[in-house]
């Protein structure tokens, strides 16, 4: 079921800034103990890992974070920032996004000055209108749809 999107439950931008940082943090800690133990394991890797230079670090990066958020948001709507401060990913309709969705959201992040799309009046980032998506808080918008569910229930005959 879905729900239109109400401007109450758009989320501003100190908690947009929040679910940033907090998903930052969280795949720089992630990359570290993976690299960690990779380069424990294996010589060869710490070799190939210690060889990128800067255009290789930046592809991995790259990589590791469009993972991180298409894998996360595709299959919860929320990455680690968003369960954290209680907001998810929806479409303008109110429905799940769909791949297509997640990954155009995911690919838009990395365009240069796209952080300051946020500047606006409501904080809809560049990654959020070129997805048709919008980060709300998931409290707001679940009682949005029990509240839509009780009236399509009002005049239902009982079996």
């Amino acid at each position: 079921m879905t729900t239109t999107i109400s401007t109450d439950s758009f989320v501003d931008w100190p908690v947009r800034l929040a679910n940033i940082v907090i998903d930052i943090v969280i795949i720089y800690i992630a990359l570290f103990g993976i690299l960690f133990f990779a380069m424990i394991l294996s010589s060869s890797f710490t070799f190939w890992i210690t060889s990128l230079g800067d255009l290789g670090y930046n592809i991995f990066g790259v990589l590791t974070m469009s993972f991180y958020y298409i894998i996360i948001e595709l299959t919860t709507q929320r990455s680690v920032g968003k369960y954290i401060t209680g907001t998810m990913v929806v479409m303008e309709d109110g429905s799940k996004p769909q791949a297509r969705a997640i990954v155009i959201r995911t690919f838009c992040r990395f365009l240069p000055f796209e952080v300051f799309s946020f500047l606006g009046s409501y904080p809809r980032g560049w990654h959020d209108s070129a997805s048709g998506t919008y980060v709300v808080n998931a409290k707001k918008y679940r009682d949005a749809l029990r509240v839509k569910e009780a009236f399509n229930e009002i005049g239902m005959q009982e079996a």
